[in-house]
């Protein structure tokens, strides 16, 4: 359904994931075998993935360990610096080395670029609260280091962060509880370097549903295709939006050997539902092809992350259909103004609403808080703070994790859950025999007209949303629009035909940079200059930006009638009358206009 990105921070962040990692049956934490996991509680162990590997001398598919997640994403070195460095300790004191001289050679060999900083001290909220503490002090006569009860350090420590939070909205917390969140926020110490980006890949609550109650083979198969479709979605990732950045301010965006990532495969909500999802934490660390090792540019990573989650979505119907005859068919979104979602045909919906519980808490929530904003406020929310609100509504409405169980007692608890609901062991048996090699409908002829017509609703759609786009925005959207009409081994030359198409000068009209076009050596740059695909390296992929003839027709019509005479206009005491009825109705005492 939907990839979701959130940074890394160095330090203990990679904890959460090494925590969720089945460690026997006494105890939710250990260094037991993790070799059967079915039978024990807690996740799978994580497993290395991508090709950057390859430099690390780590093969993809090995099983992750605490201490190399510690090394890479704690520290920023390679992943098997313990081994490594004792390895050259051993050896060099064996020989008669100086210590000295061998622990800075051990350290250099686990290095991996820079180490991340450690960083400490006041942020601006800390060093504001001191300076209020210092003058409240001084004004009732004290030394301005004198100790401050804690009731009134709270109430000055409420005023100063009342004032931040005005200054940085440009309005006053709704309640306590905002003010409170604000306060945490920026309360926290300076913040640490950025270790990696874990990109969550989630399929459509039926995927899920379906995997929970079918016969185990079956649900292996489910999860070979979520991870199928997952290995392809990152493998766009590193072929199409994989960089770093060198020069001054970083100018020049130059090629990688690779990501190197952990890959955690998890299997319920913090509510305990069936919810299949891969955590792909991406270390920010890459190697350039001159042997260095770099931070990854994470600008790539962002933008890119619709075409990542749209092609997850994509590649898993073509698995679930090639392995097991799984057809999707669109369902209304619970949510107003929302594309339908493509369910798997033949799971009920009762069943998925039931196990969406937890996505409808947070939109009950999240609906609640925009009505309090807008009463508030008399506006709506900006899509900034409505992003605001739903991370606070997925805060408050966040269940306490219950205790981890086996993958056979989650399996024979959503057995039992699933039959109660639908009316008994019959009913799941029935269910899942009736969502399996199911018959492919007609699918069009993939022609050059075909594509022609796709890439026209590709631009129109993406016209309709923007005023110019990008490279990314249309391979997104070409992903929607192709789904469900192609077969699986048409994927991806369909799609990349439907995008240049739809990049075209007859359909979109590329928008020139004036640096470039004043710069031939940015057009047709020298081969140390180039990136692999051939573009110059001082020129930022994808960025590229277009629009079209109707957009461009849209926008001078409306400049030709701004400047036309003649325009209906209300008299001065005619407002002057209403605003003066609207004051005057009791029905809106306490609510006065704004300016507007």
């Amino acid at each position: 359904m939907t990839a979701t990105l959130h940074k890394i921070l160095a330090g203990t962040s990679y904890l959460y994931y090494q925590r969720q990692v089945a460690a026997a049956d006494a105890t939710d934490l250990g260094t037991s075998s993790l070799a059967d996991y079915y039978s024990t509680r807690g996740e799978a162990p994580g497993t290395w993935h991508g090709t950057g590997l390859t430099a690390l001398d780590i093969s993809a598919g090995e099983q992750v360990t605490e201490d190399q997640m510690r090394s890479l994403f704690g520290l920023g070195r390679h992943p098997n610096a313990t081994a490594i460095e004792y390895q050259i300790l051993t050896d060099a004191i064996g020989k008669g080395a100086n210590p000295k001289d061998a622990v800075h050679a051990a350290k250099q060999a686990s290095r991996l670029g820079k180490a991340f900083p450690a960083r400490h001290g006041d942020n601006t909220f800390r060093t504001r609260c001191a300076q209020a503490y210092r003058e409240h002090n001084l004004a009732h006569g004290l030394d301005a280091n004198a100790a401050i009860d804690e009731d009134t350090r709270a109430r000055i420590r409420t005023e100063v962060a009342t004032t931040m939070f005005v200054e940085n909205y440009d309005r006053a917390p709704l309640d306590d509880r905002e003010l409170s969140g604000f306060v945490a926020r920026i309360s926290r110490p300076q913040s640490a370097a950025v270790a990696g980006f874990d990109i969550t890949f989630s399929p459509v609550k039926s995927v899920s549903a379906l995997w929970a109650i079918a016969p185990k083979p079956i649900a292996d198969a489910i999860q070979a295709a979520h991870d199928a479709a997952v290995d392809d979605a990152i493998a766009w990732l590193e072929n199409n939006a994989t960089y770093t950045r060198l020069g001054t301010g970083g100018v020049r965006q130059v090629d990688v050997e690779g990501l190197v990532a952990a890959r955690f495969t998890h299997r319920e909500s913090r509510s305990g539902d069936p919810d299949l999802h891969t955590h792909m934490l991406i270390a920010n660390r890459v190697r350039t092809l001159d042997g260095k090792w770099r931070t990854l540019d994470g600008a790539h990573i962002y933008r890119n992350l619709v075409v990542v989650s749209e092609i997850y979505n994509t590649r898993l119907e073509h698995h679930l259909e090639t392995s097991l005859g799984i057809g999707f068919t669109e369902r209304p979104a619970p949510i107003p103004n929302k594309r339908p979602i493509r369910e798997i045909s033949g799971i009920p919906n009762e069943l998925i609403r039931h196990w969406s519980r937890r996505d409808a808490a947070i939109n009950d929530r999240l609906g609640t808080l925009a009505v309090s904003f807008q009463q508030q406020l008399g506006r709506e929310p900006t899509p900034k703070e409505m992003f605001a609100l739903a991370e606070r509504a997925t805060l408050e409405t966040r269940p306490a994790k219950h205790l981890s169980r086996s993958y056979a007692q989650q399996r024979h608890d959503w057995h039992t859950d699933a039959a109660t609901l639908l009316g008994g062991t019959k009913a799941l048996q029935d269910t899942t025999s009736s969502v399996l090699h199911r018959p492919t409908g007609a699918r069009p002829t993939i022609d050059e007209a075909w594509i022609s017509r796709t890439a026209d609703e590709v631009v129109a759609i993406v016209s309709g949303q923007r005023s110019v786009w990008q490279h990314h925005h249309i391979r997104a959207e070409t992903e929607r629009q192709t789904r469900g009409h192609i077969h699986p081994t048409q994927w991806p030359n369909v799609v990349e035909a439907v995008v240049r198409e739809a990049l075209s000068p007859t359909k979109s009209l590329a928008r020139s940079d004036p640096d470039i076009t004043a710069e031939p050596v940015l057009q047709h740059p020298p081969t140390a200059l180039q990136r692999r695909d051939g573009t110059s390296v001082y020129t930022v992929p994808g960025s590229q930006t277009y629009t079209s003839a109707r957009r461009l027709g849209t926008e001078q019509r409306l400049l030709n009638l701004s400047i036309q005479p003649g325009a209906r206009t209300l008299a001065p005491d005619l407002i002057a009358d209403a605003i003066h009825t609207y004051n005057t109705d009791p029905a809106n005492h306490g609510k006065p206009l704004n300016p507007g």
